[in-house]
């Protein structure tokens, strides 16, 4: 997803793996408490462990990008001291090579952006946390200028559709034609970039623009 709305994002994505050679996790456009769109660059082992031992509600590092209100960065060390880490989260990481990391929070509008970082080598410098924080804050920034805007009419018959309405019946509830809801619908599945109606809802709902 993120392709159609940062069109150059793999150039933007390589910075971050020449400072995170263990691997990263970037999350974009927080909504109910979950990135609506992730990228995930840490070792797949890991990715499998963590995602089977369900760490999400027991990893420090989750635990305080959730609780981060405002633009925030700590290197993992650092969190490691003002969290428990009850499960051994961290010790656990280090035997796929995420020895040290870093972790960052920021706000664009009203959406929360998150990004975590891993090296098997030193900790990471100021210089570098700095950069790491400019880096998420240009990806946030261009996810949310880049983010579909659908128009008042578009938006009402993909809610039609989204409440299982058939066309006959949206068109009817909009009181408008059949062919003039398809375009409505159409024009809003371009937008989207989805193939189908039923794609075009469902990535609405998830970009929370319905």
């Amino acid at each position: 997803m993120l392709e159609t709305i940062i069109p150059d994002h793999d150039a933007l994505l390589s910075g971050l793996e020449d400072l995170a050679p263990s691997g990263f996790f970037l999350g974009l456009g927080f909504k109910l408490g979950r990135p609506v769109t992730t990228i995930n660059r840490f070792p797949e082992a890991w990715v499998s462990r963590w995602e089977q031992d369900i760490f999400v509600s027991r990893d420090p590092i989750a635990l305080w990008i959730v609780g981060q209100p405002r633009e925030s960065a700590a290197r993992w060390s650092e969190i490691a001291a003002n969290i428990p880490d009850d499960f051994g989260i961290f010790e656990a990481a280090r035997k796929y090579g995420l020895r040290y990391g870093a972790a960052f929070v920021t706000v664009t509008g009203r959406r929360r952006s998150c990004l975590s970082v891993a090296r098997p080598d030193c900790e990471y410098s100021d210089a570098e946390l700095s950069l790491l924080a400019n880096k998420l804050d240009l990806l946030a920034h261009l996810y949310a200028q880049n983010m579909v805007t659908l128009s008042d009419k578009e938006i009402e018959g993909l809610r039609q559709i989204r409440l299982g309405h058939s066309h006959a019946e949206a068109a009817k509830s909009l009181s408008i034609s059949v062919s003039a809801l398809k375009l409505r619908l159409s024009s809003a599945q371009k937008k989207l970039g989805c193939r189908n109606v039923t794609a075009a809802v469902v990535r609405a709902v998830e970009e929370d623009l319905i």
